[in-house]
């Protein structure tokens, strides 16, 4: 099944088998394929905290609202962003292990990592946290569409509280929390959803 068809069947479910078990190497191979998605200066950012202990997502419901797919899931995915990553020294060895690799010369990873050391030296907190929203967004999206293409059911959810979540896992304040994904098989579809005609979300050369 290709990607369009993916997002024009794809749809938020909110009702899970619980007891459909997810094997850690099929969760492995997910992120790992969503780890190869696009993120800026290849900084590597995203972070992906599975949440399969069910102790840990119990407390967690009343944190999410009591959104049942957080229990009822076969796992929970929290999706970070992890601020550290914009380190001059995580750059530099990011950079010297592609030279190593043999897909760069020693100017051209000279070049590209001293030029993400400068983008990010003098860019606010508020500056990087868009960074990781950008970047741990296009992550999720691909973790989604691996999965649904898998054969699993999916749901992105913001709607928790960030501050007791954090808390309640024990987050450093290192990290940026942007979402919780909820995969596992769906009981009952989810229902769709009308979208905008592209004519009034597609503008050319300027935007009124």
């Amino acid at each position: 099944m290709g990607v369009k068809d993916i997002l024009d069947k794809r749809r938020s479910v909110r009702q899970y088998d619980s007891s459909y078990n997810i094997s850690s190497e099929t969760l492995i191979s997910l992120i790992e394929s969503a780890s190869k998605s696009p993120n800026g200066n290849n900084v590597q950012a995203a972070r992906y905290l599975v949440i399969d202990d069910p102790e840990l997502r119990n407390g967690l419901l009343t944190i999410a609202y009591n959104q049942q797919q957080v229990i009822e899931a076969s796992t929970l995915i929290l999706m970070l962003g992890d601020y550290q990553a914009f380190d001059k020294e995580n750059i530099i060895n990011i950079h010297e292990e592609g030279f190593q690799a043999g897909y760069f010369d020693e100017s051209l990873r000279d070049y590209l990592a001293n030029a993400a050391i400068n983008y990010y030296e003098n860019k606010s907190k508020e500056d990087l946290k868009l960074e990781l929203t950008r970047d741990v967004s296009l992550a999720s999206m691909s973790f989604v569409l691996l999965a649904n293409e898998a054969g699993f059911d999916t749901i992105t959810m913001s709607g928790y509280d960030s501050k007791k979540l954090k808390e309640s896992l024990n987050i450093p304040e290192r990290y940026l929390d942007v979402m919780i994904i909820a995969i596992g098989k769906g009981t009952k579809a989810g229902h769709k959803t009308v979208r905008h005609h592209v004519s009034k979300v597609m503008y050319r050369n300027t935007i009124i």
